[in-house]
């Protein structure tokens, strides 16, 4: 159980701070654990490294500023990129574009959201991200509509190539960003699961929203010499506001 304490301090740590230097020494030191003992638990619940998802929630955060109008060196040096073309080269491979071009076309920003604190472990493991902003968005959409995504085979996508499955996932969520209409908005909920959120009680919007993103399905991703399917299952349902978003996830995604 401690060492679940340990992921879950390291975690609130990491969030409060991302806007600052963080060191793998300073968050030990505040779970009051050792270095190695940080990075087995980091491994084991993530299968990957602490320092990476900084990175990568930096990114996501940098992310929703750009898109809501922040200056792209402001934001480099915010979260800690010493020059704009630094900041421009990881940004371009975390999101697939450069920041500038980001904040004109694009609108969700969710790519890496905050694991969750509660996270279980045990033989197989399941990291999922906290959906707190979700279910606040949420909280007034009784009665409409939200398509729920699932990438097909990215374990096995994984296994092949992490560079690949990187790729697979930034090529669904331009798809699904394209798909979204005003008012519309995507959060990432699983490592290979996403909702669009219509908030429209139209049946037919919800219909469209899914069939853009399905015609799509056929783009094969390729890095070195490993490629693959950008392929989404989907399914549609109707928010009523009493359910786990995980069990109505489950039910709805068809597996075609």
């Amino acid at each position: 159980m401690k060492d679940f304490e340990i992921f879950a301090g390291s975690l609130a740590y990491i969030e409060e701070h991302l806007g600052e230097e963080i060191r793998q020494e300073d968050i030990a030191a505040h779970c009051c654990c050792s270095v190695s003992a940080l990075q087995k638990m980091w491994n084991y619940c993530t299968h990957g490294g602490v320092m990476r998802y900084i990175k990568r929630r930096r990114l996501t955060l940098a992310a929703r500023e750009l898109a809501g109008g922040a200056g792209v060196l402001a934001t480099a040096v915010k979260y800690g990129y010493g020059s704009n073309e630094a900041f421009s080269r990881a940004f371009r491979t975390a999101w697939g574009v450069l920041p500038s071009e980001f904040a004109e076309k694009r609108s969700f920003t969710g790519l890496y959201p905050r694991l969750d604190k509660d996270i279980q472990g045990g033989i197989f493991m399941k990291v999922k991200f906290d959906l707190t902003e979700l279910y606040d968005r949420l909280s007034d959409k009784q009665g409409t509509y939200i398509v729920c995504f699932d990438i097909k085979n990215l374990m096995v996508i994984n296994d092949m190539s992490r560079e690949l499955g990187d790729e697979v996932i930034k090529n669904c969520i331009k798809r699904i960003d394209a798909a979204l209409g005003e008012d519309m908005f995507a959060f990432r909920v699983g490592g290979d699961e996403f909702v669009a959120v219509t908030c429209s009680s139209d049946l037919s919007v919800a219909e469209t929203v899914r069939d853009k993103v399905a015609s799509g399905n056929d783009t094969v991703v390729s890095v070195g010499e490993h490629s693959a399917k950008a392929y989404l299952h989907s399914g549609i349902t109707l928010w009523g506001g009493t359910r786990d978003i995980y069990e109505r996830f489950d039910e709805v995604v068809q597996r075609t």
